[in-house]
Formats: C-alpha cells, sequence, structure tokens
C-alpha cells in the first residue's frame, strides 16, 4: 500500500507467475478485488478441471465461494472467525502454496523496489507497479 493506492494480485502458485493484477484505492477490502480479477483471468487463460483458489480470510464470503462452485473452481480459503464461527486455516495440503503471492509481494517490495514508490497520482504508481513488475518477471519467472 501507498499514497493511498493498493496493488490487489492473482498469481499461479507453482510458478509463482503474476497472472493479473489491478491497483485500487488503499481502503478497498480485499474481497472486493475478487470479482475483478476473476473476470480477468477467465478472459485471458483456460481454467484447468481440477482448479483450485487459493486465499487468505480476507476472502471468507459466500459470495466468493458461491462464484468459485459455480464455475467449477475449489476454493480453499481461510475461514475467517466472526461472531459465532472460530478462525480455520483449511484441511487441504496445497493451501501452503497461498504463501507464493506473499512471496512475490516481498519481492516486489524488498528486493525490487515497490515499496519505495515516491510517486503521486494513480498513472505514476501504475507505472511504478508495471516497471516493479517487469523486473520481477525477468528476474523470478524466466
Amino acid at each position: 500500500m501507498f499514497f493511498g493506492y493498493k496493488v490487489h494480485m492473482i498469481a499461479e502458485a507453482e510458478s509463482e507467475v503474476p497472472l493479473g493484477f489491478f491497483i485500487a484505492p488503499a481502503n478497498m477490502h480485499d474481497k472486493l478485488g475478487f470479482g475483478k480479477l476473476i473476470t480477468e483471468i477467465r478472459k485471458r487463460f483456460s481454467i484447468a478441471e481440477d482448479a483450485k483458489y487459493l486465499a487468505d480470510s480476507a476472502y471468507d464470503s459466500t459470495d466468493v465461494r458461491e462464484y468459485l462452485h459455480y464455475h467449477g473452481i475449489k476454493d480453499v480459503i481461510a475461514i475467517n472467525g466472526r461472531k459465532y464461527r472460530k478462525s480455520e486455516i483449511p484441511k487441504d495440503p496445497e493451501y501452503g502454496k497461498r504463501w507464493a503471492i506473499e512471496r512475490i509481494f516481498s519481492r516486489l517490495k524488498e528486493v525490487l523496489g515497490l515499496s519505495k514508490n515516491r510517486f503521486v497520482g494513480k498513472k505514476k504508481v501504475e507505472i511504478h507497479v508495471y516497471s516493479c513488475l517487469i523486473a520481477y518477471l525477468v528476474n523470478y519467472a524466466m
């Protein structure tokens, strides 16, 4: 998050390659970015029959789970402990692969300078994010 903006991203866990992203106001909840990201991915890529969507508890909502199930994607989403529910990590052994997105963001921020943004204005922030992502792909994904 920087100067009022946040990067929302979806990536392939095995290869740690970002598949889609967008920049939104920092006060936008992660769950609200889900629809935009998954729609973009479904337009660009064919989704395997055994596809899984790995996510932290910010994506724990009926809307997200119903959308995934409707499109034949298994949800592996941590349960957000609210009122009468206890927080819970999915038992699916592949949930650990969710850390791929955290590694991507860590490299972008700590190694490639994403967190050192000094630009103001969405267009300038977008250019900075694109530059960091290009550097990431050249260094880590090729």
